[in-house]
């Protein structure tokens, strides 16, 4: 998880909670465009195939994520 920016890290997050691009996008007041990038990058740096991987990973994670933002 130290290779995930901390927005990526809140994306991630909010993913694990089955949340769509549309809602993460107005929860965290930033693009559907940049929520997908932040998805592509989340999935590349994890080596994940998918989305739907990345959102189990962070919810099997969740601890570790929530600790990492303070």
């Amino acid at each position: 998880m130290d290779l995930l920016t901390k927005r990526e890290r809140e994306v991630l997050l909010l993913l694990a909670d089955g949340l769509t691009n549309q809602a993460l996008a107005s929860h965290l007041g930033i693009a559907q465009r940049t929520v997908r990038a932040h998805i592509y990058k989340i999935v590349q740096k994890l080596e994940l195939k998918s989305r739907t991987e990345a959102a189990i990973v962070g919810d099997r994670h969740r601890t570790l994520l929530t600790s990492d933002m303070t």
